[in-house]
């Protein structure tokens, strides 16, 4: 598995075109390069190496890809490639910009929460200037309501152009416009991930983990109520009687509660780690034998698949992600709450080497056939020539 690894990591392409004409640091564009902005609420750490990787392709393809947001998280040690303006949402404001960028497409991503989307959609299609909406199609927590289906309905129906995180959500979008519908896979920009050239048992040994197989939680562990259900892992290494499986836990939100219930003997929790290279997790990644994610998977199943960790979680409203999970081949799916079948099949991935290891292979192979930086660029490059009017125009 590790070779296989090391294979795959050594296909990186290199990272260093830039477009001459794009200032960063000022976030403006200028020159006549065809111009893709991007209108987001806050741009998450995760998302800033996916914008640069979109950045570079997008250069090559005779655009010039820049961002404008309200804000930038502020835990972000990335560095930042592509063109950035910080502007708080105001109408009229982002209206000049627009008018200034003079883009030949627009990419919103919004929540229907943000309030600037309704006049900003209306006034994008008075003046005839082309746009998408990046979404997953619908509410996936809650996909019975009927009130959020008729919003969303009603952007889509607006948009010129839709972006799907998955082709599983094509089932909350009307069949009249599928034809608009472009999937870009969801996923990380794996090109940005260190290497580690430590082995498991080095990493243990520096990070004082006793274990012989280690079980691997990441994730926001206070998001929306707990949705990730870290207590139910928590629960599971309280009983658990195995002096040789432990638990690592890594990520933001772990309350004072659920500090009191972990089991010392079992668990280590290492908080939120965050450097500029991602370094620290994704050393967890390599250390670790198996990624359990009860619920709300996320991309934290991507960033497991690509170390090879198999991954085991729970029915119940996960994100467009849990797509890439093909229970028995790199991963399993337990009944909602049961325990007790969350425990038996971690220990049986645990105790069984061959299934492991075939699981694990899966799981490396997988995300990058289905969820490579390059997909998930695919699918906004042909919405966007689609969008200028320039579909199938030759450049790549």
């Amino acid at each position: 598995m590790t070779e296989t690894i090391q294979t795959l990591e050594a296909s990186r392409t290199d990272p260093s075109l830039h477009c001459s004409s794009l200032d960063s640091s000022s976030g403006s564009v200028h020159g006549d390069t065809r111009k893709v902005l991007l209108i987001s609420n806050r741009v998450m750490h995760y998302r800033v190496p996916v914008y640069n990787y979109f950045h570079r392709r997008f250069c090559e393809s005779g655009y010039e890809f820049s961002v404008l947001a309200d804000e930038l998280s502020g835990d972000n040690q990335k560095p930042i490639e592509f063109g950035l303006q910080q502007l708080p949402f105001d109408f009229l404001k982002y209206r000049k910009v627009i008018r200034d960028l003079r883009p030949a497409a627009v990419i919103l991503f919004l929540h229907m929460k943000d309030r600037i989307i309704w006049p900003l959609i209306h006034w994008l299609k008075v003046r005839r200037i082309p746009f998408a909406f990046w979404t997953k199609g619908g509410n996936w927590d809650d996909p019975d309501s009927r009130l959020k289906y008729c919003l969303f309905n009603y952007i889509h129906a607006l948009s010129d152009g839709l972006i799907l995180y998955s082709t599983a959500c094509k089932n909350f979008i009307h069949p009249r416009f599928h034809a608009k519908a472009f999937v870009a896979n969801n996923t990380l920009n794996f090109e940005s991930f260190p290497r580690v050239a430590e082995s498991k048992e080095e990493i243990k040994r520096e990070l004082g983990i006793p274990f012989a197989k280690t079980v691997l939680f990441m994730g926001n562990m206070a998001a929306d109520s707990g949705r990730k259900r870290v207590d139910h892992l928590i629960e599971i290494f309280r009983n658990l009687q195995r002096e040789d499986v432990g638990l690592v836990l890594a990520g933001p939100g772990m309350s004072p509660d659920l500090q009191r219930r972990l089991n010392p003997r079992n668990t280590r929790y290492f908080g939120n780690l965050q450097d500029p290279e991602d370094r620290q997790i994704n050393r967890l990644c390599k250390m670790a034998d198996l990624c359990a994610i009860p619920g709300h998977v996320g991309l934290g199943l991507n960033q497991a698949f690509y170390w090879g960790l198999p991954v085991i979680t729970e029915e119940g409203h996960h994100p467009p992600e849990i797509a890439y999970l093909k229970p028995g081949r790199n991963g399993f799916i337990v009944p909602s709450g049961a325990l007790a079948a969350f425990e038996q099949r971690m220990l049986e991935v645990l105790d069984n080497d061959e299934l492991r290891a075939e699981l694990s292979k899966n799981a490396a192979l997988d995300i990058r056939n289905d969820a490579s930086p390059e997909i998930m660029f695919q699918g906004f490059h042909q919405c966007v020539e689609r969008l200028a009017g320039e579909q199938n125009h030759g450049r790549h």
